[in-house]
Parts: structure tokens; C-alpha cells; sequence
């Protein structure tokens, strides 16, 4: 059924959570707290980053 994430897909799946999260508070929220909607969108940049060098090291170690 759910299947557990693993490695750089753990932190490409928050991303996307966190950017739409954001995108959400920014554009919806926009007077009161759309701040904190591009503090998501900026956390979730972060994690995206994360993920694709966890993903780039993987690959590196698979073609080793």
C-alpha cells in the first residue's frame, strides 16, 4: 500500500510539499500571512537542494 521513502526521495517529496504549502499562504493568505508563505517557499528551495545533492551522491555511489 504506502511504501516507505527512502534516501534524496524523502526530501524531494517535502519539498514539493512545502513549495505548494507556500504558494498557497502566499497568493491566498496574502494579507495576513503571506510572509510566511515565502519563508515556505524558501524552506522547501532548501530542501530541494538537499535532496538533489543526496541524489547526485547516490548516483555517484551506484556507478562506482
Amino acid at each position: 500500500m504506502m511504501e516507505k521513502l527512502e534516501g534524496h526521495n524523502h526530501y524531494l517529496y517535502y519539498s514539493s510539499v512545502i513549495i505548494a504549502l507556500g504558494i498557497t499562504f502566499a497568493t491566498i493568505f496574502k494579507d495576513i500571512i503571506g510572509s510566511i508563505g515565502i519563508v515556505f517557499i524558501a524552506v522547501g528551495g532548501l530542501f530541494f537542494i538537499i535532496g538533489m545533492k543526496k541524489k547526485r551522491k547516490e548516483d555517484e555511489r551506484k556507478n562506482k
